[in-house]
């Protein structure tokens, strides 16, 4: 249609050119008419001056002559202006009607060449293209349409074409958009002269002068190359997700038959180590249960993340409480870093709830991982976990210690310290990746599978929460974990449960441990106590100018190498019992291998102790505790897991049990366990 338009136009510029040729040739006519008149009027002049000079004679013939050549020469004067002012204008005229025939020439060129260009520019796409009437007759095709449905231009044109549809159910926009509407595209497959081929097929409307629908302008890309190579990579894929999640299935099944020997080997090498060995003999089996412990950690992790990549990892969320989670990874890994030589201490905030509902072995999980890195890579200083209320992410619940929380859901905050060397900028991304770790040379110094972070994040993500991580090289890294608990209803803080400082208590701070030191006074001021951390070079001084102004120090906590180093003497400057029930506290903190030294502790002044590492009620209980109401609290809470054992010991007496276990190895532990145990 657009093809004819043009064409209709060119013919009526070319109809207008002739007529303006025509004009100017009668133009060019006219003007020589003029040459013939002008000389013809020079005749009659001529004649005219021999009959006057036949009538009137000679001599008044050219008496008149004069005024006859003078009105002749006026009139030929008048003639020659006029003729000259009319030439002047048909001149410019034609110049004129040249220029315009020769840009009306240079527009038909041009307009024949962009109808040429348009032609082939259609033409040579590799899209389908075609126009269509409100009666589906086409009125416009290019040559990829012909080749595409097997037609020829002229036998198309005019022709009622429905899109010829291998299946006619597929298509729910057959009919034509309106005006207006946006692109109207779909995939559909169409019966062509190569057999079925797949398009990516848009309508879109034309309007015509009065804003009616004239047309409907299609586009149709073929895509069916595209569309096979994209079902064999669905294919592909699909088939690598079976053959993953098979392998994910194998392993997590495998659980129970891989760690079972391995507990085995455990549980015989330490019934091995509890048995009269030569100290060579001792050594080998030592080696024998740390090589099994840590392969049953890698072992855990691989399973773990088959596990969570099979989709097996389900929460199961349960009321616990928070510190119990926190101080049995703490006592689990302490003995790992009191091999290194290093602090390892942990803090829980008063104002937490006891109580939580959320998944307490994953809990532990992350920790565990956390804890066990920051052990892993430090080789000076300590490591120390931080228990609160994340800042910020609380509603009023309630901070106070001893108030209840009514609140449903609280975010707390795990952080892990340590002094070790710290994580470069470019790692920090890279470290929660799976099988990725700071150090990836074939001669880095600490082993692993790169897979704690990983799943600890995995899990972090699953509960909803996040981890960061602020690091600065050389001086260490912090890993701050947020998770969100439910809380059960009308749940107390942890320190609603926690013995209070009297008033006017004073507390005289004696560590040399930076790390046990900071938690230590950090919980002491929290809980309201007046804490005065000094070394032991300055305690004297401070001690004695105390007791100098009438206000001594009412407790004292330090550790085994203070007291050796001469902490002892401060004791004579505490202030006296105030009670009987409130006596002077002079509390040691010793490693679990130091009990032996207790009585000499107890001679030199000391009352109390504590066994690291240290847990916060046993801190609070040693040095506030009302030993009148409570008088065996004291003595239990420095050590509650060797009671615990005396209290399973003596039920355990006499007991008979009776004990299903299907492998041998490990029913053959379970007896020796138990027999020693006096079952």
């Amino acid at each position: 249609m657009e093809q004819e338009q043009q064409e209709t136009s060119a013919e009526r510029r070319g109809k207008r050119a002739g007529v303006i040729a025509r004009a100017w040739s009668d133009l060019r006519s006219d003007r020589f008419s003029v040459v013939g008149l002008r000389f013809a009027l020079g005749l009659l002049a001529a004649a005219l001056m021999l009959v006057s000079l036949a009538m009137l004679g000679a001599a008044l013939t050219l008496a008149l002559l004069p005024l006859v050549l003078g009105v002749a020469i006026m009139a030929v004067l008048v003639a020659a202006r006029l003729t000259r002012s009319g030439t002047g204008r048909l001149t410019s005229l034609a110049d004129r009607l040249d220029a315009s025939l020769e840009s009306l020439k240079d527009l038909q060129w041009e307009v024949r060449e962009r109808e040429t260009r348009y032609r082939d520019l259609l033409d040579h796409q590799g899209d389908v293209i075609l126009r269509r009437d409100a009666d589906k007759r086409l009125t416009f095709v290019n040559d990829t349409f012909c080749r595409t449905f097997g037609f020829a231009r002229e036998a198309a044109l005019g022709q009622v074409f429905p899109l010829p549809l291998v299946n006619a159910d597929q298509d729910s926009q057959a009919a034509f958009p309106d005006l207006g509407e946006e692109r109207r595209g779909r995939t559909i497959e169409l019966v062509t002269a190569a057999g079925p081929r797949w398009f990516v097929w848009e309508d879109f409307a034309i309007a015509d002068d009065d804003g009616l629908v004239s047309e409907i302008q299609s586009f149709g890309r073929d895509i069916t190359e595209q569309r096979a190579a994209e079902l064999v990579l669905a294919e592909a894929r699909d088939q690598a997700m079976d053959a993953n999640r098979a392998k994910s299935r194998f392993l997590a099944s495998m659980s129970h038959e891989i760690r079972t020997p391995m507990n085995g080997i455990l549980g015989m090498t330490g019934l091995l180590l509890d048995t009269e060995l030569s100290p060579e003999q001792r050594t080998y089996a030592r080696a024998i249960s740390t090589s099994s412990k840590t392969l049953l950690s890698l072992i855990d992790e691989v399973l773990d993340f088959s596990k969570i990549e099979a989709g097996k990892i389900e929460l199961r969320a349960a009321p616990f409480e928070i510190a119990d989670a926190a101080q049995g990874v703490i006592e689990l890994l302490a003995p790992r870093g009191r091999d290194k030589g290093l602090e390892i201490g942990w803090l829980a905030a008063p104002d937490l709830p006891k109580t939580v509902i959320g998944d307490e072995m994953r809990v532990r999980q992350i920790l565990m991982n956390l804890m066990g890195n920051a052990i892993k890579f430090t080789e000076r200083g300590g490591v120390a976990l931080t228990l609160q209320l994340t800042p910020g992410a609380t509603r009023d619940m309630g901070r106070d210690v001893g108030r209840d929380m009514s609140q449903d859901e609280t975010m707390l905050r795990f952080a892990v310290r340590d002094t070790g060397p710290g994580v470069p900028p470019d790692a920090i991304e890279r470290i929660f990746a799976e099988f990725e770790q700071v150090d990836s040379s074939p001669a880095r110094r600490h082993g692993g599978t790169g897979l704690g972070l990983a799943i600890s994040k995995r899990l972090i993500d699953e509960m909803g929460g996040r981890i960061n991580v602020a690091s600065v090289p050389g001086a260490g890294a912090t890993f701050t974990v947020d998770i969100p608990f439910a809380a059960p209803p009308q749940v107390t803080t942890l320190g609603a449960g926690w013995p209070k400082p009297p008033s006017g208590e004073k507390v005289l701070l004696v560590l040399e441990g930076a790390i046990e030191a900071s938690l230590v006074g950090d919980l002491l001021v929290a809980m309201g106590a007046a804490v005065a951390r000094v070394r032991l070079k300055d305690a004297d001084r401070i001690a004695a100018g105390a007791a100098a102004t009438g206000i001594p120090f009412t407790a004292l906590l330090t550790d085994r190498a203070a007291v050796e180093a001469g902490a002892a003497r401060l004791v004579t400057q505490l202030s006296p019992d105030r009670a009987a029930h409130h006596r002077q506290r002079a509390v040691v903190i010793i490693d679990p291998a130091e009990r032996s030294d207790i009585p000499s502790f107890r001679e030199r002044g000391f009352n109390f102790y504590l066994v690291r590492p240290v847990r916060p009620l046993s801190l609070l209980t040693q040095l506030f505790g009302d030993l009148e109401e409570e008088p065996a609290k004291a003595s239990e809470a420095a050590s509650p897991a060797r009671a615990t054992l005396r209290a399973i010991a003596s039920e355990g007496e006499g007991a008979s049990i009776l004990l299903a276990e299907d492998n041998d190895i490990n029913a053959l532990l379970a007896c020796t366990v138990l027999e020693k145990s006096g079952a």
